[in-house]
């Protein structure tokens, strides 16, 4: 298994642990607080809103008017499907998280938890 297998499972077993953990410790009945993320690879601003003005009885329709919508957000540098996601899951950037996609990428020039 390569490094980017390895990392991904890793990640999987730390959410689950960590949102069994959080659940144990919530001794707080209030209502449950949903969230739902999605994101959707190379898409715009622009196309979300293009295919709700066209498909205004659509599930991403129904969305927009009763969640949270943000609309300022940016990508991480680098930009790549893997990198991204982990940063918008994670909040740090590539150069924090150290998963730059690209197994080739010498890390020496940003070591994983460098400043």
């Amino acid at each position: 298994m390569n490094k980017f297998g390895k990392f991904a499972i890793a990640v999987l077993l730390g959410s689950t642990a960590l949102s069994a953990a959080a659940r144990a410790d919530d001794d707080d009945h209030r209502a449950i607080e949903h969230v739902l993320l999605i994101s959707v690879d190379g898409m715009h601003e622009v196309d979300l809103q293009r295919y709700v003005k066209g498909h205004p009885t659509s599930a991403f329709a129904k969305l927009l008017r009763h969640g949270v919508h943000y609309t300022n957000a940016h990508t991480s540098r680098p930009s790549d499907s893997f990198p991204g996601l982990l940063a918008f899951m994670t909040g740090a950037s590539p150069k924090t998280h150290g998963v730059f996609y690209d197994d080739t990428y010498d890390q020496t020039l940003y070591p994983p938890g460098s400043n």
